[in-house]
């Protein structure tokens, strides 16, 4: 009996650790779809962006970094000049949900957020939830301008 319980214990915590990876997957496939509706024009499908205007997504430091950074990143916009993967870009991001109506839902935005994570050379293996989406929200929600470089070393200093 001992032994018949030790093996369902130990085949349910492999199953759940089936389904806790599988859940990444999923969110980033129904991500590709979102993302090619919103963010493909200016990060373009391969995830290069357009040099000078609009930065890369695929091997960011933003992307691949403090996911708490990225989400504030992306539900409050940014403004100014900025260094990704050591090239200078100055433009705006306005906040995603201003711009995608469809990314005030906190699911669709997990979604894309996930997809970005894991695409192209991307390697994230942990889930952005809702659940979390919604927490940094809460924590932001008094913010009322995009973020600038010297905002987000503040708020984000590097670790």
């Amino acid at each position: 009996m001992k032994k018949l319980t030790l093996t369902l214990a130990l085949s349910l915590c492999a199953n759940f650790a089936i389904f806790a990876e599988d859940d990444i997957k999923a969110s980033a496939e129904r991500g590709k779809a979102v993302f090619m509706q919103t963010c493909m024009a200016c990060h373009q499908p391969t995830g290069l962006g357009i040099p000078g205007a609009f930065p890369p997504f695929d091997g960011s430091e933003y992307v691949q970094g403090d996911t708490k950074r990225l989400v504030a990143l992306v539900i409050k916009g940014y403004m100014g000049p900025i260094e990704v993967k050591g090239q200078k870009f100055n433009n705006i991001l306005i906040a995603v949900d201003t711009q995608f109506p469809m990314l005030k839902e906190n699911a669709k935005l997990a979604d894309v957020l996930n997809y970005v994570r894991t695409a192209w050379s991307n390697k994230a293996d942990k889930a952005i939830t809702p659940e979390f989406i919604q927490k940094v929200r809460d924590e932001f929600k008094d913010r009322t301008t995009p973020w600038n470089a010297e905002d987000l070393a503040k708020a984000f200093p590097a670790k």
